[in-house]
């Protein structure tokens, strides 16, 4: 019988395979293995991000003011707020994420919270005014696409280690094995970047 770890691999080849089925039985794994920094990533990537998201869910863009005669026009950020606010935190859950690339041809825009809003009206010399952020579908799918390869690299390391399953059970010396190598238990540890605290909702 083919081991769960081989068929997680096929179905991260497979573009049929939805990403939220893929988070499941990779969620599988972890719980069976007992690899508790991966079983955390998956919930977050599943119900969504509290605080700080993974490199990979910062996405670039361009802020937009609503002009009432005009709709949405560019804003100038200075190069101080350009630099604070030139990439964005995507912490929905991987779901959501998939219904907002879905439901979109080309451009995507987010309202702002208050706090930043508040911040880029003082900041430009404009009239106040609501602001948002635009960015394209593209950025969405490379964090559809970036979770779809961590699960599939994830499991190749498993692989690679000699963690591969039989059916959907592990040996004990697998789970073992799996505790006691640090590329497979720490396996998390570098996607996290830290981020500013930008809310963000689909326009």
């Amino acid at each position: 019988m083919e081991g769960i770890v081989i068929q997680l691999e096929k179905e991260a080849l497979d573009e049929s395979v939805s990403i939220e089925s893929l988070l499941r039985k990779a969620y599988l794994v972890a719980r069976k293995l007992k690899l508790s920094d991966f079983e955390e990533w998956i919930n977050n990537e599943q119900n969504g991000y509290k605080r700080e998201v993974p490199d990979y869910r910062m996405i670039h863009g361009e802020y937009r003011a609503w002009n009432p005669y005009r709709g949405w026009i560019p804003v100038i950020l200075t190069p101080e707020m350009g630099k604070i606010l030139s990439s964005i935190p995507m912490n929905q859950s991987i779901s959501l994420l998939w219904e907002i690339y879905t439901s979109h041809e080309n451009n995507i825009h987010f309202s702002l919270n208050a706090e930043v809003n508040d911040l880029l009206n003082r900041s430009t010399d404009g009239f106040k005014t609501e602001f948002a952020f635009f960015t394209s579908k593209c950025e969405i799918y490379q964090i559809l696409s970036n979770v779809r390869n961590k699960i599939l690299e994830w499991a190749l390391v498993l692989e690679d280690n000699g963690i591969i399953g039989e059916g959907m059970a592990f040996t004990d010396e697998e789970k073992k094995k799996a505790q006691d190598t640090g590329i497979v238990n720490n396996y998390t540890n570098n996607f996290y970047s830290d981020v500013s605290d930008i809310e963000m909702e689909q326009g």
